[in-house]
């Protein structure tokens, strides 16, 4: 062997450990993200769920969903927000996002008579929601139009509802939130 053979046998033996570790993360990735996306949480589409809320927290549930279903369809389903273990008022705003598809798709609600969605994409109680209480948010989620799914993929959909007790200025703080 040459000296002057033994940079180029270097960089290709370097070359071939790096090829092989991109190929291993990027597999390995790869099957961790579908593994990801094909997971069930205990939470399924049809059950009626209760969210146990806190004051000025954030409150998140999950559950899986088949893509299965149809664009636009309407699927029965039972939201309630619980504040029964609380002592204080809260205002109360919720949000709902999909996991698994790739464009940022939103969801509709058939909601209660008392929420009413706003422009930056949260359902807004009108109300006071009373410590001791629970309300329903929404009995029905209608799936968008231009959603694509694929049947056999599993898809998360998340609730995050959020509150803050009455005595804050809910207008002036959650106006100023930045958006997720």
């Amino acid at each position: 062997m040459k000296k002057s053979n033994v940079g180029w046998i270097f960089a290709v033996i370097i070359l071939s450990i790096l090829l092989i570790l991109s190929l291993i993360l990027g597999m390995s990735g790869y099957y961790y993200s579908i593994s990801y996306l094909n997971s069930n949480s205990d939470l399924t589409v049809g059950d009626s769920f209760s969210i146990g809320v806190n004051p000025n927290q954030a409150s998140v549930a999950s559950f899986t969903f088949d893509g299965a279903f149809l664009p636009g369809e309407t699927i029965p389903q039972v939201v309630q927000i619980n504040a029964q273990d609380l002592n204080s008022d809260v205002r109360v705003r919720v949000k709902a996002k999909i996991f698994g598809i790739v464009s940022d798709t939103e969801f509709d609600f058939v909601t209660s008579e008392h929420f009413e969605k706003a422009e930056d994409g949260y359902y807004y109680y009108d109300d006071v929601l009373q410590g001791g209480n629970k309300i329903t948010f929404c009995t029905y989620i209608v799936l968008p139009k231009d959603a694509d799914f694929v049947s056999r993929e599993k898809y998360i959909i998340s609730f995050v509802v959020e509150t803050l007790e009455t005595k804050f200025d809910d207008q002036n703080i959650w106006k100023n939130v930045q958006q997720y």
